[in-house]
């Protein structure tokens, strides 16, 4: 138990290490409300002086905050049953909304990675494919101009893990304006420094980042923006 403990402790912060470094501006909240004891059973969250104080859901700092966006990037009320596009209040990103349709947007569509631009592939390019690797998704969203832009991109491992809500799981994500997303892995930009053939994604079942080979088959979530 103590070695599980010290494991999450050191998972945790390399998480907030990656999470400070990956935004100038302010990082979300986890999502965290849930407490637990020493044993992993859900407790009342302690107050300050209380054994087991100072957890993550002890603190609520830039809580996740969402916008829904129509295809031309207007702003949509959060009672909107159609959206296009989500808007992170917190990060200024704005992200794919995935769709159930069967277009190009289609929650089911899986990708190899590829990145054919040394610069940013790591050392290793991936899986190029004919329409089904992640370049190709990512170009056809800018040639479409998909919501009015033309610099849609991979999330790096840090952005995706920011849109994460680690208070619930199956998926750990708010299905309020990220509905359709499927529990499982997603793509991030960002490859695996010990082994360049293989690239961090994101496992929205529990949201806990997870490197895999670059020719598996993923799902892929595409991000444009920055800090607003």
């Amino acid at each position: 138990m103590k070695s599980n403990s010290l494991m999450g402790i050191c998972l945790c912060v390399a998480v907030l290490f990656f999470a400070v470094n990956a935004f100038a501006g302010p990082v979300p909240d986890t999502g965290q409300t849930k407490c637990y004891n020493t044993a992993g059973s859900v407790i009342t969250c302690p107050s300050p002086g209380q054994a087991l104080f100072g957890q993550d859901a002890n603190y609520t700092i830039n809580p996740m905050s969402y916008t829904k966006l129509d295809g031309s990037g207007n702003v949509l009320s959060d009672s909107a049953t159609s959206w296009v596009m989500v808007k992170d209040n917190v990060t200024g990103l704005i992200w794919e909304n995935k769709t159930d349709d069967g277009t190009i947007h289609d929650k089911d569509n899986r990708y190899t990675w590829y990145d054919s631009n040394p610069a940013t592939n790591g050392g290793y390019a991936g899986t190029p494919g004919n329409g089904t690797d992640t370049e190709d998704f990512i170009n056809a969203l800018n040639s479409a101009h998909f919501g009015g832009y033309s610099d849609w991109r991979l999330p790096t491992i840090n952005e995706l893990d920011s849109i994460v809500n680690n208070d619930i799981y199956n998926p750990a994500i708010n299905t309020t304006y990220f509905p359709n997303t499927v529990s499982s892995d997603y793509w991030s930009s960002t490859t695996y420094a010990p082994n360049t053939f293989v690239a961090w994604g994101v496992y929205f079942g529990y949201g806990n980042d997870s490197p895999s080979a670059k020719d598996d088959s993923y799902y892929v979530r595409a991000v444009r923006g920055g800090q607003s």
